[in-house]
């Protein structure tokens, strides 16, 4: 039974979507990382003003997420041209399809497995050494 706060959306969230952000929250990916890749995928392109609104997040978490997505390749960033002066206005967007972009997430994971893997082999063999 999933514990995990809905991501809003502007109540369109689907189970399928939520199933998603459940299981990469499951597997060591923030929530606000979560919410805005699979918001991305849902929605398409969109600036960071529709991503904290739509996804209740703060405008930090929103830049915070976007650079960790980036910084995996998953995310493009694009630069849009303002009219007038003050900081520029970006739109981000999945570089790829949903599936690929979770492959980071899906080495992670395997990482992290075949860690506990080998911390639990090393246990036993501890634990026999132990009782013998």
């Amino acid at each position: 039974m999933s514990t995990q706060k809905s991501v809003g959306f502007d109540n369109t969230n689907d189970s399928y979507s939520q199933e998603i952000i459940d299981l990469l929250i499951s597997l060591g990916v923030s929530h606000n990382i979560a919410k805005t890749l699979i918001f991305l995928h849902k929605h398409g392109p969109s600036k960071s003003i529709d991503l904290q609104r739509r996804c209740a997040l703060r405008q930090p978490d929103v830049s915070i997420a976007i650079s960790r997505l980036n910084e995996l390749g998953v995310v493009n960033i694009v630069k849009v041209n303002s009219k007038g002066r003050g900081r520029p206005s970006h739109i981000y967007e999945l570089a790829m399809p949903l599936n690929e972009a979770l492959v980071p997430f899906r080495q992670q994971a395997n990482e992290r497995l075949t860690v506990i893997q080998t911390q639990l082999s090393r246990l036993a063999e501890l634990a026999s050494r132990h009782s013998n």
